[in-house]
């Protein structure tokens, strides 16, 4: 992303849509298919997409495009990620936690 779209923190769905390089009707129907894709709502009900956001619209069309997986596919894959990055940070807690202890021994 250039300069400008890292000093906001909200962008509408043209704007998404711009910079990942996709229609905006996409955005609107990836939502429906992918829980992690979740935007906010503002008052007048318009989506309000953060960059985390953008960073998991990319990822799904990196799986949809560039690795050819179905939805479901996709879906399952972004699902699994999500499982390997919390277990990853609940292993490092152990971790830490461990090496406490022994230290305080």
């Amino acid at each position: 992303m250039d300069a400008k779209t890292n000093t906001k923190l909200y962008y509408d769905t043209n704007e998404v849509a711009e910079i990942v390089g996709c229609e905006a009707s996409a955005l609107r129907f990836w939502e429906t298919k992918f829980p992690q894709l979740n935007p906010k709502r503002d008052a007048r009900n318009r989506r309000r997409y953060t960059e985390t956001d953008i960073e998991i619209v990319k990822k799904i069309m990196h799986q949809t495009g560039k690795q050819g997986r179905t939805i479901k596919g996709a879906r399952e894959q972004l699902r699994r990620k999500e499982d390997a990055q919390m277990m990853i940070y609940k292993l490092s807690r152990v971790r830490q936690f461990l090496a406490e202890l022994r230290d305080n021994l």
